[in-house]
């Protein structure tokens, strides 16, 4: 007896529709960079907020937080440490080692783009209700931990 072939369905896979989400809000958030003047991508945004949230730990450690190569992380955090917004020190028990800082000007720029994206990201949870955000977090993290 021959087993039935498997159908794959885009329309149900959990990655696929993942990946849909996250290209959707990358753009937009993209597009509303640009359209208000602010010299960013999405993705110099995720260095800012991870630095944000954890100012002053080495640059290997975003590397690893955001899934980016070495070089691909040294190429973005010096684009922002040029435009102001980032700086870099090295560590204290290896100089090798670079410590990245929001600078003053990083940190209004964090500020002000924060709130764009938060009404970004509003607006595509619009007519989801808190349960139902709540279960899709705790679905997503749970997928991307089995996969670590």
């Amino acid at each position: 007896m021959r087993a039935k072939p498997f159908h794959y369905s885009l329309d149900d896979s959990l990655g696929h529709l993942a990946s849909n989400a996250s290209r959707a809000v990358l753009k937009r958030i993209n597009q509303e960079l640009s359209r208000q003047g602010f010299p960013l991508t999405s993705e110099q945004f995720s260095v800012i907020v991870h630095v944000w949230d954890q100012n002053g730990r080495p640059q290997y450690v975003l590397t690893e937080r955001l899934y980016k190569d070495k070089t691909t992380m040294a190429r973005l955090v010096a684009g922002l440490e040029a435009q102001g917004l980032l700086s870099r020190m090295p560590g204290q028990l290896d100089a090798r080692e670079k410590n990245v800082f929001l600078t003053e000007r990083g940190k209004d720029v964090m500020a002000r783009v924060s709130v764009l994206v938060s009404e970004i990201l509003e607006t595509g949870q619009k007519g989801i209700g808190k349960q139902d955000l709540a279960t899709c977090k705790k679905v997503l993290r749970r997928f991307h931990k089995n996969l670590l």
